[in-house]
């Protein structure tokens, strides 16, 4: 068998990346100052205005999830931010996105607690059963 480039191999380890998307970097700063500053707890959540379609609602929440990976927040913060993000419907024509923020170290310590107390998690189904 002959030689192959990896590019032709695994042609999606060798394509550029995609730019990284900034649209919600700024609400989620101005989330997570707040709770630096102690004016509301890290997790609090925080309902966007309504929008008309579905598709914009999801774009928003994949916007929130991109912010993850921004490294002016990182920096900003002094470590990467934990995000969760959802999309409800509160009538036929609108959608409502929430956000929750932590620091990546207040989102492992409360796992941790977590798992010490038994509670079930989200991720793993199967815990407790």
């Amino acid at each position: 068998m002959a030689r192959q480039r990896a590019g032709k191999r695994y042609p999606h380890i060798t394509t550029a990346a995609k730019p990284h998307n900034h649209r919600m970097c700024g609400v989620v700063r101005v989330i997570g100052d707040r709770a630096a500053a102690e004016l509301e707890p890290w997790g609090h959540r925080h309902d966007m205005p309504p929008v008309p379609t579905e598709t914009i609602a999801n774009e928003a929440k994949q916007a929130f999830y991109s912010a993850r990976y921004c490294r002016a927040l990182a920096a900003h913060f002094g470590e990467p931010v934990s995000i969760q993000s959802n999309v409800e419907r509160v009538s036929t024509t609108q959608y409502v996105v929430w956000v929750r923020v932590w620091p990546r170290s207040v989102a492992q310590a409360e796992i941790v607690r977590r798992v010490k107390a038994k509670e079930p998690l989200a991720y793993n189904v199967t815990r407790g059963v």
